[in-house]
């Protein structure tokens, strides 16, 4: 196996805790490398981001365990679709303080309660942009504070304010020091963040590199007047990370349908084209900018693929019924590699049929000849392709034609 060069995502957290010093909560933050700050980039693509890479990348599990997560959200992204696939039992969504209090907003924030997301508002300061809609302070669960920055004037007009609604927690952010703490406990405050407590770490996760050009071509194919759901699910099986993330986005968000998927195309169809090709741009959107992939990386893709379409082409030779499901065996083969996660780690975080697991697993099932014939033609293996041939019924001629036709595929929109 080649050498690999590091391809990481990251995200940055911060505890926040409650009156016993439990942890209650992590604020999530964007990062794009092991330096702790932000990197100053659109508010927006950072929260894209930061929901690919705790979601779709390294797993909120990871990232949080079960504690909620506070995320920022700008004005532009309080108006998107994607925060109702969010899982309302994970996320509290933090509206930052430059977002314009408005009834548009407040429809919106109805709307997110009504499915059970928990709300707050960053920074809080006592504007007069606050005075008209009073209904806001119902809808809100949590006021956080800059216990470092707030004048103390300031800071007691907020705490008059949260007495008036008895649901509404406090939370002191910025707090550095044990007198601060104390402080923030005999005034009411409820939750705590700080450098006191916890300066932000990173976590960090092996990413896998995907294709733009092919994600910006599958968009296109979704927006005409009636997708052929057959095309672009064999587009999809083109793009590894796409999969892959496709996958994690059925089994760790807000959907709940069958945790068995047979094929890309039946994930498609559990979701809907509208969906899918939703999730498809932001992830093309996230990918923008990046630069170039690592070409070692890339080359584990490749071989994915190959071994995806192998697999897939000797099962419908053989007749099989399930052939998708060797597709996916194959796709997924390296991804253990390509991540350097254990599969115990990897596997409860995509929706794929037992059969397929117990293959990638080691298990001895249908399909494990038809992935070791595959790795067996990319290793140049001649004593075990002649092996496994025969037991599979494949002529050297056939095998041949297949092999050309699964690296051709493969290389196909590089």
């Amino acid at each position: 196996m080649m050498e690999l060069m590091e391809t990481n995502v990251y995200v940055g957290r911060q505890p926040i805790l409650d009156q016993r010093g439990n942890i209650y909560a992590y604020e999530l933050l964007y990062r794009n490398s092991e330096q702790n700050r932000f990197p100053g980039i659109d508010p927006e693509k950072a929260t894209i981001g930061l929901l690919v890479n705790t979601f779709l990348s390294i797993g909120v599990d990871k990232v949080s365990g079960r504690n909620l997560s506070f995320i920022n959200f700008s004005e532009q992204l309080l108006t998107q679709d994607l925060i109702m696939d969010l899982d309302p039992k994970r996320v509290v969504i933090e509206i930052v303080e430059d977002v314009a209090i408005t009834s548009s907003l407040l429809s919106r924030l109805r709307t997110f309660k009504k499915v059970g997301f928990k709300i707050a508002l960053d920074d809080f300061v006592m504007e007069n942009k606050y005075a008209r809609y009073e209904e806001l302070f119902k809808l809100v669960d949590f006021i956080k504070v800059d216990f470092m920055n707030t004048p103390i004037a300031e800071r007691r007009r907020i705490e008059r304010l949260a007495k008036k609604y008895p649901l509404l927690t406090l939370l002191a952010e910025k707090i550095e020091t044990k007198e601060q703490f104390f402080i923030a406990q005999q005034l009411g405050y409820k939750l705590f963040q700080g450098y006191y407590f916890a300066k932000p770490e990173i976590i960090k996760d092996a990413e896998i590199p995907s294709n733009v050009t092919l994600q910006l071509h599958i968009i296109d194919k979704l927006n005409k007047e009636s997708p052929n759901i057959d095309e672009i699910a064999m587009l999809i099986k083109k793009d590894v990370s796409l999969a892959y993330k496709l996958l994690r986005y059925i089994n760790s968000l807000a959907f709940g349908v069958p945790k068995k998927i047979h094929s890309i195309k039946h994930a498609i169809i559990l979701i809907g084209l509208r969906e899918t090709k939703k999730w498809i741009l932001v992830f093309a959107l996230h990918r923008l900018g990046k630069g170039m992939e690592n070409g070692r990386m890339q080359a584990l893709i490749d071989y994915s693929l190959t071994r995806a379409k192998m697999c897939e082409l000797l099962a419908k030779h053989a007749r099989k019924k399930n052939a998708d499901e060797y597709f996916l065996a194959g796709m997924f083969s390296l991804i253990n590699v390509i991540m350097k996660r254990e599969w115990d780690e990897i596997l409860p975080l995509i929706s794929l049929s037992d059969e397929v697991v117990q293959t990638l697993t080691g298990e001895l099932t249908e399909i494990t000849p038809y992935v070791q014939l595959a790795i067996a033609l990319e290793r140049f293996d001649w004593n075990l392709i002649h092996e496994l041939s025969m037991a599979l019924g494949i002529n050297e001629g056939l095998l041949q034609q297949f092999s050309i036709e699964a690296n051709l595929w493969a290389q196909q929109l590089d």
